[in-house]
């Protein structure tokens, strides 16, 4: 008797704290990407997006660091906590800073029960998630007049975080920080991060052995000295039945031939696909156990591997569950790249306008994101009234300026701040036309404008120049600013644009003047170096018929670029991202380039690192 063992199944590892890393004043510790500290402080001096205020159920208590925190922000904080504290709420308010450097004060309800404090961390954190912001500063909740002891409030909260975060493992938080008045402590949370980090896997659901959090420690490097070309991780199998073929035969001969014969069948039958998209690092942790689930349900294994900071999928198989199972997840990754591009659009609408409401008698304040986008985007479509949903409650608005009532006849006042402002872009550019978001400028040929784009161009194409215009889109502007200043704190210097020649056709101009230069036309004439935006560092490049298809008239296009290439390495082939600085996949370069010493050309993959300034007509 032969027996045959074709079937495994696979699971994902678990997940692993990053070291706690400890200073005067401070603890720190990694939960994916995202930075939790505790620090010695003020936290009226937090310069987070949220400060959460620990208070009584009126959410005016006036003692400890609650009195701290009001005293500091003012009377609009104080006159909304108590015009809200009437409300119905669910033990939690959000107000204006006043003059806290922070964008929004979060109110809750102070407990000093581990299990209710554990629940009210987690209800504050997935209100800070829903509402897409980055950073949130924490007080040691209940440690004061609570009288809690500082071990049990660090075991509480940093289950909550941990809780929170396994479960929203694409949120937009960056940083959780715990502030302490009390030197005396940091020693008691330090030793619950550390705890966490070394008793590994627990029964309870929590970050660490959530699902999300062990797709994404596959593509995360934990250790700063680790830095290879390719990395690689195991996946644990999954104990499945295995099958078991039972060959009889007359002669030796015949039972190798059967068995053989089986193995040639099954080798035919087996397949393998490789899925490359870094939407992969987005997917969520139900969307992690669905690929688990897939190995279970369809009999394939799925490996997970990082090569030069683009992540991947390698399905093996028989060929039809190999296909059922890339089937299954492609359509994850168009749901993930949907939900991406959404929140593009919530950024970018954010940096285009600040939508505010007023209840009666109080300060105005900004919506979240979300409505913000639905505002703006509503009037973009001329709509006369949208529906949102302000704190639980559904609101009409009427558009341009309001008001928002709801149901019960409760009315807010709106507003509409141009966030695009005359000193939001270059002083030199024309009065924008109403109703338009674009605009091309055509240049006088005499101008000193004129004279710079063109000397720039000339400089190694000597092609003769019908017009040049400069392009003012205050939108794409303005988030080439943004890009700018946060590649500019993350680099640590101001050496990170350039000016650049992109070459075009007639039928691309309009769209690149009004959208820019979109990811999804990547690597159409080019993919040696990355499927990303290529920018020539000499005219002559761009003005080759491949890149500046000349239209019927014999007439060429191409633009002087601005583009923020910032920190560069070699590009490769197919390469989808920029690479990893030192073998981390967090702290990534900004662009790549096609020779290190002397540069060509620049591939970016961001689709706001480039701005189109010039458009050059020429024959």
């Amino acid at each position: 008797m032969v027996e045959l063992l074709f079937l495994s199944g696979f699971c994902l590892p678990t997940g692993k704290f990053s070291k706690v890393v400890s200073s005067s004043g401070m603890h720190e510790t990694k939960l994916g990407n995202v930075t939790v500290q505790v620090v010695t402080g003020d936290i009226t001096k937090e310069t987070t997006d949220v400060i959460v205020n620990s208070s009584n159920d009126s959410f005016t208590l006036k003692s400890g660091v609650s009195k701290a925190i009001l005293d500091a922000a003012g009377v609009a904080v104080l006159e909304e906590c108590q015009y809200l504290g009437t409300q119905p709420n669910q033990g939690m308010i959000m107000t204006v800073p006043g003059n806290l450097k922070c964008s929004k004060i979060l109110h809750l309800v102070g407990q000093t029960d581990p299990v209710k404090l554990n629940k009210t961390v987690k209800e504050a954190l997935q209100m800070c998630v829903k509402n897409s912001y980055t950073s949130v500063s924490f007080p040691a909740i209940g440690t004061g007049q609570g009288n809690v002891k500082a071990k049990q409030v660090a075991d509480s909260m940093l289950d909550a975080v941990i809780d929170v975060l396994g479960q929203n493992t694409s949120s937009s938080l960056t940083l959780i920080r715990i502030v302490i008045f009390q030197q005396q402590m940091l020693k008691d949370f330090c030793s619950s991060m550390q705890e966490r980090e070394d008793t590994g896997p627990k029964d309870k659901a929590g970050f660490w052995t959530n699902i999300g959090h062990k797709l994404k420690s596959i593509f995360i490097s934990e250790s700063p000295e680790k830095n290879k070309e390719e990395d690689e991780f195991d996946i644990e199998t999954i104990k499945v039945d295995p099958t078991f073929f039972h060959i009889c035969g007359g002669t030796q001969a015949s039972v190798d031939a059967a068995k053989k014969k089986i193995t040639d069948l099954i080798s035919e039958q087996q397949d393998s696909m490789d899925i490359t998209d870094n939407a992969i690092l987005n997917f969520s942790s139900a969307d992690c156990q669905c690929i688990v689930d897939i190995q279970r349900n369809m009999g394939v294994s799925i490996k997970n591997h990082i090569i030069n900071g683009q992540a991947s999928l390698l399905i093996e198989g028989l060929c039809r569950d190999v296909l059922r199972a890339n089937r299954e997840i492609e359509n994850m990754l168009k749901k993930v790249r949907n939900e991406q591009e959404l929140k593009k659009k919530w950024e970018l609408a954010a940096t285009v306008a600040d939508w505010q409401y007023q209840r009666h008698g109080l300060q105005y304040q900004s919506f979240d994101q979300v409505n913000n986008y639905e505002l703006e985007h509503a009037l973009e479509r001329g709509m006369t009234s949208v529906k949102i949903t302000l704190q639980g409650s559904n609101y009409t608005v009427h558009l341009p300026k309001g008001p928002a009532t709801d149901s019960k006849g409760n009315v807010l006042q709106i507003r509409r701040n141009d966030k695009l402002k005359a000193d939001d872009v270059p002083e030199f550019w024309d009065p924008m036309p109403a109703g338009q978001t674009c605009h091309a400028v055509p240049l006088q040929s005499g101008s000193p404008e004129y004279a710079e784009i063109l000397n720039l161009f000339k400089a190694t194409c000597n092609r003769a120049v019908t017009k040049i215009e400069r392009i003012q889109n205050p939108a794409m502007w303005k988030s080439l600013q943004i890009k700018k200043h946060e590649m500019e704190v993350r680099n640590n210097h101001q050496n990170n644009d350039k000016r650049l020649f992109h070459g075009t056709s007639e039928a691309t101009v309009p769209i690149i003047n009004e959208r820019g230069f979109n990811r999804s036309y990547a690597g159409k004439n080019a993919t040696c170096f990355g499927k990303g935006a290529y920018f020539a560092v000499n005219a002559n490049y761009s003005a080759q018929d491949t890149y500046s298809r000349p239209n019927q008239k014999g007439e060429k296009f191409m633009y002087l670029c601005r583009v923020l290439t910032g920190d560069h390495t070699l590009g490769q082939q197919n390469m989808i991202a920029p690479p990893s600085k030192g073998g981390s996949a967090v702290d990534m370069y900004d662009s790549v380039v096609d020779n290190m010493t002397t540069p060509s050309m620049f591939i970016v993959f961001h689709d706001t690192q480039a701005y189109p300034e010039y458009l050059i007509t020429f024959t």
